[in-house]
């Protein structure tokens, strides 16, 4: 089987183009280039030229600004199979935001002038991302209510099964994830502060719900991490 035929399941795992047929799929994937980048490696920063967009692989991609104070704001850490840097493909701007590797990571690379090229030749293509382009949004909504609504505790409890999810080891007795970024970028993420983080985090393991080694999070008592994550 061709690279290029292997790509096609995996685009259409990703919302932005789920609603594409297998020929629309096919020419995506030939504008595709596959690209590796090391932990820390820089993809593109915001108000830089837009390029193009990318589709994630393998590994974690922080997604990140810079407010007027100079902290870092994350804003996504996403996991594969994820698109991202696609909004100025519709806008005309730069990339508005940064992006980093927090650990090995490949992608693939649609450049912006091959994209468009493709739109002008099939525009159905984007009438039919417009429905991935709704389910994102959904996503977005839902993350936005757990960051106004949810504690701590909840927004914690629910990364980390999601980790576990990702990482493939929720059928262990004891499921294992290892943090790829710093405290500080998680708690950004989170919507909190480090040390609100680092306390939420030593009292989960005060109740025997997880073990903390280094960056690596056990989690010993799933039931209750799963019950705390409850909507």
């Amino acid at each position: 089987m061709s690279a290029e035929k292997k790509l096609r399941p995996t685009l259409r795992d990703i919302p932005l183009f789920s609603e594409l047929s297998i020929e629309q799929l096919r020419e995506l994937s030939a504008l595709s280039e596959i690209r590796s980048y090391k932990r820390k490696e820089i993809l593109f920063t915001e108000n830089e030229s837009y390029k193009g967009f990318y589709i994630l692989l393998k590994g974690t991609i922080k997604v990140y600004k810079i407010t007027d104070s100079g902290r870092e704001a994350v804003m996504h850490l996403l996991k594969p199979i994820a698109s991202f840097g696609d909004i100025p493909l519709f806008d005309g701007k730069d990339y508005p935001v940064n992006a980093e590797a927090t650990e090995e990571c490949l992608v693939l690379f649609v450049s912006k002038d091959g994209f468009i090229g493709l739109l002008r030749k099939n525009p159905e293509i984007a009438l039919k991302m417009l429905g991935g382009f709704a389910k994102r949004m959904k996503k977005l909504v839902s993350q936005v209510e757990d960051l106004t609504t949810r504690d701590i505790r909840f927004r914690l409890a629910r990364y980390i099964l999601d980790e576990i999810k990702n990482a493939g080891t929720e059928n262990l007795p004891e499921p294992v994830v290892t943090l790829t970024l710093p405290k500080s970028s998680l708690a950004s993420y989170l919507g909190t502060i480090t040390e609100t983080l680092s306390r939420t985090f030593k009292k989960l393991q005060e109740d025997g719900i997880i073990k903390v080694r280094g960056n690596k999070i056990i989690i010993v008592n799933c039931p209750a991490l799963k019950e705390l994550a409850k909507p």
